[in-house]
């Protein structure tokens, strides 16, 4: 991997790239937002197309550091979170599925513990659709937010979610065709 310089905001905001992980992100927001009564099946086969593409596409998200210092409070409702959730829970099959806490820790095998389906779906709905809103305002200082909020998610918390929730998807789906 080469040490390039960063691109300026801008230039980012520009990018195929980033443009199409945005309506990505806009798309799975819609998606979990509509709350139509999809049979469990095709929820999940719907789910799991979105997480693969927000996925993939997440993995090329640039790295920013913040030049602005303004502080955006952006935080969806708890009454809000709590209908996302309610709708998501009404469309699953299951909840709950076994996870491995750290896959990489050969050292200690025993380390499991209990994922959780319909709050998977629901931090990375609460993720993307706060740095989504942040994209949405005018000001440059936000979106540079957005960005950061986007990637640093996909590194350190929806990437996860992501990732566990495709696994025990993909799970569900092979045993129940």
């Amino acid at each position: 991997m080469t040490d390039t310089k960063p691109l300026p905001i801008d230039e980012i905001l520009r990018t195929k790239e980033f443009k199409s992980f945005v309506e990505c992100a806009e798309n799975f927001c819609l998606f979990i937002e509509k709350g139509t009564a999809d049979a469990e099946k095709e929820f999940l086969i719907a789910t799991q197309y979105h997480l693969l593409t927000l996925y993939n596409l997440g993995r090329n998200l640039p790295s920013v550091q913040l030049e602005t210092d303004t502080e955006f409070d952006v935080k969806l409702d708890d009454k809000e979170m709590k209908a996302q959730l309610q709708l998501i829970a009404n469309r699953v099959p299951f909840s709950y599925y076994w996870a491995v806490l750290n896959p990489v820790d050969l050292n200690n095998l025993a380390e499991t513990g209990t994922g959780d389906l319909v709050d998977d779906l629901g931090d990375i709905y609460k993720d993307l659709k706060e740095a989504l809103i942040l994209h949405d305002k005018s000001e440059i200082g936000a979106m540079e937010n957005a960005i950061f909020q986007f990637k640093f998610g996909y590194d350190n918390h929806w990437g996860e979610h992501c990732i566990e929730a495709l696994y025990a998807i993909h799970h569900y789906l092979s045993q129940n065709r």
